[in-house]
């Protein structure tokens, strides 16, 4: 492990549909360049990496009813644009949440740059993902494969 790596809690929020599994994912509409992304973030100190993910995903997306952890998919090493490092460690999570479109304000950390922000949260099908998630800085899409549904 790097030292002084910042850990982050990134989630694949899956449900199941008729139609098959979704994936939920979000966009900044103010900040298009950001791309499509997953709700995650930094795990604070003495916390549990698998509660900061649910947490994240809650303050980020405003998500309603339970998550159930399903597991750890991967774990991603890299630098931030600063070259300060990163491991963001990717969990999947299920969920029941009957909205398929809504929008959230961001909340959390009041130093975060997204905190106060608009949100466009949605269920894509699982199919459809990759391509969406290739668009960010970190390439969100590479565990997506890895997402056990059974």
């Amino acid at each position: 492990m790097s030292p002084g790596a910042r850990i982050r809690a990134t989630s694949y929020i899956t449900r199941t549909t008729p139609h098959g599994p979704q994936l939920l994912v979000f966009d900044y509409p103010a900040q298009s360049e950001a791309g499509t992304q997953l709700p995650g973030g930094g795990v604070e100190p003495g916390e549990r990496p698998d509660a900061a993910a649910i947490r994240e995903a809650i303050e980020e997306t405003g998500i309603s009813g339970p998550l159930d952890l399903r597991g750890v998919v991967g774990v991603q090493q890299g630098t931030y644009d600063t070259g300060d490092p990163y491991i963001s460690i990717y969990f999947h999570l299920s969920a029941t949440e009957p909205r398929d479109t809504w929008t959230h304000i961001m909340i959390g950390d009041d130093t975060a740059w997204d905190t106060g922000l608009e949100v466009n949260c949605r269920f894509v099908p699982l199919t459809e993902a990759v391509p969406l998630l290739q668009t960010t800085w970190h390439r969100q899409d590479e565990f997506l494969n890895l997402i056990d549904l059974r």
